[in-house]
Order: C-alpha cells, then sequence, then structure tokens
C-alpha cells in the first residue's frame, strides 16, 4: 500500500506541477515567495502536434505516463493563492492573488529531465502581468465556492470560476464532487518558460490532493462538469477533440518558490 502511494505521487507531481527531484540541487538558490493557496486542476489531453507548436526546444512533449492522470498533455490549473509572502514573510504586493496558467509536460531532450512548461495563462494582479514565465494576461477572475457537509460525512463541493481578459479571452469552469480523503505529499518541483526555455524557478511544496475524476482509474466523484474555454492563441488545441482525463483537488498548496 505504501509503495503504491508513493508512485502515485511521484506521478501525480510530475504532471501537475513539475518533476520530483530526489537529490540535493547542485546549483545555489535564494528564497523568493511562499505561497498558501487552494488548485484545481483539469488534466486534458488535447492534439500532440498542436500543443508541441507551443513548447520550444529542447522541450518535447511527454503526456503523464501513468497514474490517475495517465495521457494527460495539458494541465489547466485554477489557483487561489489566499497568502502571499515576499522572502522576508511579510505581504507580497496585496497577499493575495489568483492566476489560472497553462501546463505542458514535458521532457527535456538532451538532459532527459522532466518538467513542466508553462504556454500562457491569466492573472488577476495587473501589476504583475506577464508574470515570471513572461506568459500571463491580464483579467478578472471570479471564483464561487460552496460546501455542503454534515458531522463526519464527506461533504458536496460545488465550485465555479470565471475568467475574462481584455482581449476578448473567457474560461468558465463549474464542477461539483463528493470529497473525498485527500492523500498527503511533499515535493520539489522547476518549473519552466516557454518564453524563455531556460528559466526556471524551484517549487517546495507541501499538498494535499484529492483526485475527484480519473477515467484511467476509473474514479469519478463528479456530479457537475462544465467547461468552456475561448483563448484565441489555444483555439486549435481546444477544437473540440480535446478529452478530458481527471479532475484534482487541492485543498492544501504550501509552496516556497526559489530562484536558483
Amino acid at each position: 500500500m505504501l509503495y503504491r502511494y508513493m508512485v502515485f505521487f511521484i506521478i501525480l507531481g510530475i504532471c501537475i506541477v513539475g518533476n520530483l527531484s530526489l537529490t540535493p540541487p547542485c546549483w545555489a538558490e535564494s528564497l523568493f515567495q511562499s505561497t498558501v493557496e487552494t488548485r484545481l486542476v483539469v488534466a486534458l489531453r488535447v492534439g500532440q502536434a498542436e500543443v508541441q507548436k507551443l513548447v520550444p526546444p529542447p522541450w518535447q512533449v511527454m503526456p503523464t505516463p501513468g497514474g490517475p492522470l495517465k495521457d494527460a498533455n495539458l494541465f489547466v490549473v485554477f489557483i487561489d493563492s489566499f497568502l502571499v509572502q515576499d522572502a522576508q514573510g511579510k505581504p507580497d504586493g496585496r497577499g493575495v492573488n489568483r492566476v489560472v496558467p497553462f501546463a505542458v509536460p514535458a521532457k527535456h531532450t538532451q538532459t532527459g529531465e522532466m518538467a513542466t512548461v508553462i504556454i500562457g495563462g491569466f492573472m488577476a494582479n495587473l501589476g504583475d502581468v506577464p508574470g515570471p514565465y513572461k506568459k500571463y494576461v491580464g483579467a478578472t477572475i471570479r471564483r464561487e465556492q460552496t460546501y455542503k457537509m454534515a458531522n463526519l460525512e464527506s461533504g458536496v463541493i460545488e465550485d465555479f470560476w470565471e475568467v475574462r481578459d481584455t482581449r476578448g479571452g473567457s474560461i468558465e469552469l463549474r464542477v461539483q464532487y463528493q470529497q473525498g480523503f485527500p492523500l498527503r505529499a511533499k515535493s520539489e518541483q522547476k518549473i519552466f518558460s516557454a518564453v524563455e526555455p531556460s528559466f526556471f524557478r524551484i517549487y517546495r511544496t507541501d499538498t494535499a490532493t484529492d483526485i475527484a475524476k480519473s477515467v484511467p482509474a476509473g474514479i469519478d466523484r463528479m456530479k457537475n462538469y462544465q467547461f468552456s474555454i475561448v483563448v484565441p492563441e489555444l483555439n486549435k488545441l481546444f477544437d473540440g477533440t480535446e478529452q478530458l482525463v481527471g479532475i484534482a483537488a487541492i485543498p492544501l498548496y504550501v509552496r516556497q518558490i526559489f530562484l536558483p
């Protein structure tokens, strides 16, 4: 059982936010920021050739090789950061942020390293646009969340996200699911930029993840799922052939961000 959970977390760490490092880093690091947030991850299978056009060399798109999100090659991550602190522990900016990045699992063709490349996204903090990965667009991001539960029973959660940018781009996501028992893990990841392929940030995270839906694993506690997206530069990815692989709810995501 323990081995199965370890394998699960290794796969989940790679496919959602980056690569899991099991060896000490060989570069100097400086703490840049700390966040406490919740996340909702929509894992999709889109056209491999089209998504590769958005990932620069030496990165090669590498769909998730196994686990509950097997074969996903694009992740839309809805991030609600309710505590953002700088390296000194003080509120960074307003101390909150909401971001919706588009993340692609990839492999470095020269080193074999597995990581995540950010190919775009939306950011509510207009002062930070285009963001650390130089691909975010300013937008209004609205979230509504409802919990229904009693005593010690698992609850039903409804989560609604609406994203609108000034160029006509939009995303709407509504999910309702039966809450499951989350699995806890710590990991270390590197996240790269599609604009500047050599730039990366290091994430050290402590997370609790609830897989609400997984087509490969046959998990389905979803009661309602509605997802629509209109983003001009991603039209060829969302042409009606995209497939839902799974949905991961992360009610606890504690992160330290380091720069190399």
